[in-house]
C-alpha cells in the first residue's frame, strides 16, 4: 500500500507557490517609479496575503528563497524603496521560474 506522501500528485494541481508567482507578477507590473505611497502599502499588504496563502497551502518549503525575496520586497517598499523592491521580485521570479 502506497502512503499518501508517496503518492504522485494529482494531475493539473497547481505548482508549489502559484499563488506567490501570480502576486510577484501582478507586483512587477504596476511597481513604477515613483510609487505614491498609498499604492506602496497596498502593494507591500498583496504580497504579504500571497505569502500567507503560500504558507496555509504548504508550499513555502518548496518555495523559500522565493518567499524570503518577497518578503525582502516588502521590507523595502514600506521603506519607500521601489527601486530596491523591484530587484527582490525579479529575484523572486527568477527563483520561482526554477521551480
Amino acid at each position: 500500500m502506497t502512503r499518501q506522501l508517496d503518492a504522485p500528485p494529482y494531475p493539473r494541481s497547481p505548482s508549489p507557490g502559484l499563488d506567490l508567482r501570480r502576486a510577484v507578477d501582478a507586483a512587477l507590473t504596476v511597481l513604477i517609479d515613483p510609487l505614491p505611497p498609498a499604492a506602496a502599502d497596498t502593494l507591500a499588504d498583496n504580497l504579504l496575503g500571497a505569502l500567507a496563502r503560500t504558507a496555509a497551502t504548504g508550499d513555502t518549503c518548496q518555495v523559500l528563497p522565493a518567499a524570503d525575496a518577497v518578503g525582502t520586497a516588502r521590507r523595502h517598499l514600506r521603506a519607500r524603496r521601489p527601486d530596491a523592491a523591484r530587484a527582490a521580485l525579479v529575484a523572486a521570479r527568477d527563483h520561482l521560474d526554477r521551480r
